[in-house]
């Protein structure tokens, strides 16, 4: 069972979260902190967790705010934020670290889901009806999404629909490592050091449109030889 500590957020958020997330049955929530600070205390104690639901509301004294916090949450555990405003904070957070960004408005199923999806080793972005990203604002150029191949740009809008290498080798009939060589070969190729980065450049490029249900997130592309 995964342990999960929950924090940020008004204390009556805090319990329904907890409620919600101990009732799924897979997932135990271990901890609780109102603050940055307290979250600290919590890591720093200890506290065995696999996944930190981070409230975006919390309140923290850390400088550079919210994302510092981000940042430093992700080198204890995995880290999903959760109440994310717009689709706009999605590659903030991400890039600061985050695996997982949800909006304030997504149901305890989809809530459930994505920590388990986390807990896997996935990467998920559920902002409910929040907009499409503007493609003429996006501040990664098309050049660079052409640069990838058919199968890259395959595999890029799986891994940022929240599924592993595992289930990405299994759906596409590849061996994964073939799948990681893949992956690999993406962060060579947009000067990427980190995986997490990688549903960033998703986002920013106009492959992925936040909103979207998890089966439109593939392409209409023919299955391309590995």
């Amino acid at each position: 069972m995964n342990k999960v500590i929950v924090a940020g957020g008004p204390s009556l958020v805090r319990t329904a979260l907890t409620r919600v997330i101990d009732a799924s049955g897979t997932l135990r929530a271990v901890g609780t902190a109102a603050r940055g600070e307290e979250l600290a205390d919590l890591l720093d104690a200890g506290v065995d967790a696999d996944v930190v639901l981070l409230d975006r509301s919390i309140r923290t004294a850390r400088q550079g705010g919210f994302t510092a916090l981000v940042t430093e949450t992700c080198a204890a555990a995995r880290t999903v934020v959760f109440g994310a405003p717009s689709a706009q904070e999605v590659d903030a957070q991400v890039r600061a670290g985050a695996t997982g960004v949800l909006g304030a408005d997504v149901s305890a199923a989809q809530l459930v889901a994505a920590l388990e999806t986390v807990c896997r080793g996935g990467l998920v972005v559920a902002l409910g009806t929040a907009p499409a990203v503007n493609r003429a604002q996006a501040r990664v150029t098309p050049e660079l999404t052409r640069d990838l191949s058919v199968r890259e740009r395959e595999i890029l809008t799986m891994l940022s629909s929240g599924q592993d290498s595992a289930s990405i080798a299994r759906d596409l009939g590849l061996s994964p490592l073939t799948v990681k060589t893949h992956i690999t070969n993406m962060l060579s190729k947009l000067g990427i050091r980190r995986r997490g980065h990688l549903i960033a450049f998703a986002y920013e490029s106009g492959l992925i449109v936040p909103g979207m249900t998890p089966t439109s997130f593939l392409p209409p592309l023919l299955r391309a030889p590995s």
